[in-house]
């Protein structure tokens, strides 16, 4: 609400707006100064007068081509309606008789209603409506009065249908608006999830990597050290170095995995996850099982990221701390809600560590709120850890179910 308020008061109320049909508004000006030209050469029998007809409607078409639409400012549309009113005035008292010539007086009721504020607009129907009134007085036929009130009717519905279009439009411009500021918003948001993932594979990279590199260093000069006087110690010591070594290479190959993974729109979230568990037991070593329970539906880009990211964390979540020998992952889908279960036979559930952000589950917790879902940590049956990973189905736009 408060956004809507926002661009209720914007600059448009006050600016000079131009329907965007502008083409059926011109082809209705310049049809009528075509009809008004051919009668007014049948009903004119002097050739003067009708020379001084067209040059007055040439003239009002000429300055609505080019005055009524260049205008950006209400200064320029009163120029324009003055000098418009003044031909008006001119052909309607010159030529009192023919009442057709009052039709422009309409036209410019409504240009002036769509184009200008209606405070200014008001002033400016109520210019037209005088000038009508001039020429009914000047063509006496004892029915000026009730001509004049049956007119009035005419000319504020005019008004009002002018009125309506510039609502129309004022209202399609801050629609727009809204949408590019949405869009802006939207890749923000996108800009800072990727900061986020990236500083999150940088802190993976330092905590893990980064420590058993360091490790390994330790102990290779050390074992250096022993070398000469123990031998068989410092054989103990190369030997742990390698297991260090090639769990950090496992560490890096899941790391440099999830950096290049993105989840295709032609991909369907079984594909991906299907090809993530295939990595993952070749560069782990530990047996993956992948089942579906029955066909997803189709799932928006975000839904299919967060299952596949939230899959990736808790992979690796296991591969770290759980010492599994088999990972389980098995999507469930219903009428209500979509669930990622991941399950392992490794030593089960740290208390400490579901409040633990370096464990990883905040992210995962974070993931499953922006979708209006949860997650749930529990004990395997049979031993280990199992994690659910569960969001509401998506609506149809693609929205929270």
């Amino acid at each position: 609400m408060r956004l809507e308020n926002q661009y209720n008061e914007t600059m448009f109320d006050k600016d000079v707006i131009h329907i965007r049909n502008a083409p059926l508004m011109d082809l209705a000006v310049y049809l009528t100064l075509i009809i008004f030209v051919g009668t007014g050469f049948l009903a004119l029998p002097d050739m003067t007068e009708r020379l001084i007809v067209l040059i007055f409607l040439l003239v009002f078409g000429l300055a609505y081509r080019f005055g009524y639409h260049p205008a950006t400012s209400s200064r320029q549309v009163n120029i324009y309606m003055a000098i418009q009113a003044l031909i008006s005035a001119f052909l309607i008292i010159r030529f009192p008789t023919a009442d057709l010539f009052s039709f422009l007086l309409f036209m410019l009721v409504l240009q002036a209603s769509i184009a200008l504020p209606p405070n200014i607009a008001m002033r400016w129907v109520v210019i037209l409506f005088f000038i009508e009134g001039i020429r009914l007085f000047t063509n006496p036929n004892g029915e000026q009065v009730i001509n004049l009130l049956l007119l009035s009717p005419a000319y504020f519905l005019m008004g009002v249908f002018g009125y309506s279009l510039r609502q129309a439009e004022i209202v399609h411009r801050e629609k727009e608006l809204v949408l590019e500021e949405l869009q802006k918003a939207q890749d923000q948001l996108q800009e800072l999830a990727v900061t986020k993932e990236r500083t999150r594979l940088a802190r993976e990279l330092h905590d893990s990597l980064g420590h058993q590199l360091t490790v390994a260093v330790v102990q290779l000069e050390g074992a250096q050290r022993l070398i000469p006087t123990k031998p068989e110690q410092a054989s103990q010591m190369i030997g742990t170095m390698r297991d260090e070594l090639k769990r950090a290479l496992a560490e890096l190959r899941l790391t440099v995995t999830a950096m290049r993974s993105s989840i295709v729109e032609n991909q369907s979230l079984e594909s991906a996850l299907m090809a993530l568990c295939e990595s993952f037991q070749q560069n782990t070593g530990l047996v993956m099982h992948f089942t579906v329970t029955q066909k997803l539906p189709e799932l928006p880009e975000p839904y299919r990221l967060a299952f596949y990211r939230s899959a990736q964390e808790g992979l690796t979540n296991v591969q770290r701390h759980a010492h599994a020998q088999n990972v389980w992952i098995q999507m469930q889908s219903d009428d209500k809600n979509l669930t990622l279960i991941l399950e392992d036979d490794g030593e089960g559930i740290d208390p400490q560590s579901q409040n633990n952000s370096g464990s990883g589950l905040l992210g995962l917790r974070e993931r499953a709120v922006q979708l209006g879902g949860q997650i749930r940590i529990s004990d395997r049956r049979g031993g280990g850890t199992q994690l659910a990973f569960i969001v509401p189905v998506p609506s149809a736009e693609g929205g929270h179910g």
